[in-house]
């Protein structure tokens, strides 16, 4: 079948816990199957996240006269099960990125507006400064709520040490970003409404 053309619109759907995934999407198959797929057209709803590598939730597809159609849906169970009784197949979806929790490097998060928190990884080297300093938490492995790599990020902080330059995230809050300024630290700007990565 020839690859649908036409305008692409910000979507989210909800992953399991709540979290809100967005991503973009052709506006025509949104607004003809966004009931049974689960999702909402994003007007700057709170706490969604785009593009992200992990998480990512399942996707539904189903053949029609005219094509076939495939789209992310919601995780909610009621959703799946209307959507297998309507003839939709749905894949597993991404699973949860592992947790460093020990070796070279260690997972790290800091709370983002909306509720959730944006994680990555940093060495054990880095993890002293950037959780003294940042804002930064080190991760559990009990975290129901990590993002790895999505849009907004946080703000970017570096430092000059005589070990070298250090470049890592910082904790997004006002309060956070001054601290880390007050330790030397040169913080980015930060928007929590940039969906530009989507």
């Amino acid at each position: 079948m020839a690859r649908r053309r036409g305008n692409r619109i910000l979507v989210y759907t909800e992953l399991a816990g709540g979290l809100k995934y967005g991503f973009q999407t052709q506006e025509s198959i949104h607004n003809a199957y966004k009931a049974i797929l689960g999702q909402t057209t994003y007007e700057g709803a709170a706490g969604v996240f785009f593009g992200a590598n992990s998480p990512k939730p399942g996707r539904a597809s189903k053949e029609f006269a005219s094509g076939r159609v495939s789209s992310f849906c919601s995780s909610k169970t009621a959703t799946r099960n209307s959507l297998r009784a309507d003839g939709w197949t749905i894949s597993r979806g991404g699973s949860n990125r592992g947790v460093k929790l020990a070796g070279k490097t260690r997972t790290v998060y800091v709370d983002m507006p909306g509720g959730y928190k944006y994680a990555w990884n940093l060495t054990r080297a880095e993890v002293a400064e950037a959780t003294g300093e940042l804002g930064v938490k080190l991760a559990t492995g009990n975290e129901n709520d990590l993002i790895w790599g999505s849009t907004p990020k946080p703000p970017r902080a570096q430092k000059q040490t005589a070990a070298g330059s250090v470049s890592t995230f910082s904790d997004p809050s006002e309060a956070a970003g001054v601290a880390a300024a007050e330790a030397g630290w040169t913080v980015g700007s930060f928007d929590p409404k940039d969906s530009s990565g989507a």
